[in-house]
């Protein structure tokens, strides 16, 4: 009785959890496809590079970060960035995304964020999405 009892509902979990799991190793995302949401773009995140600009700013008081400047292939038009400010502990400030322009570039605008540029100790960009005309 005990083994009936409880074997019929683990086998029936088992079956269920392989099943599942199979079903799960079909799912292939990659910079070229993608199933749900976006994959990074190794070729571009290869590519990119993020620099940061300064203004003063008297309400900070000091300079602030204005805007950060995306560069990256020309093929990599159209993809999305996203632009991440960070600080002590690699905290982050500050993140901003958006699209890149036809020559694969962008500026995003960190200036109505006020943060300190000396604040910040890093900069990263990723680019994803899948390739234009995909």
């Amino acid at each position: 009785m005990f083994c009936s009892r409880y074997a019929i509902p683990i086998v029936t979990g088992l079956t269920v959890l392989g099943a599942v799991t199979a079903f799960a190793a079909g799912f292939n995302v990659t910079s070229d496809t993608v199933l749900s949401g976006n994959a990074d773009v190794p070729s571009c995140n290869n590519s990119a590079t993020v620099k940061y600009q300064t203004v003063y700013d008297d309400q900070v008081p000091g300079y602030k970060v204005a805007t950060a400047t995306v560069t990256t292939a020309s093929g990599c038009n159209g993809m999305s960035y996203h632009v991440s400010l960070t600080g002590d502990g690699k905290v982050s400030l500050a993140e901003l995304t958006g699209v890149l322009t036809s020559d694969g570039s962008a500026a995003p605008d960190f200036s109505s964020q006020r943060i300190p540029a000396a604040s910040v100790l890093g900069v990263a960009v990723t680019i994803v999405g899948p390739p234009p005309g995909a």
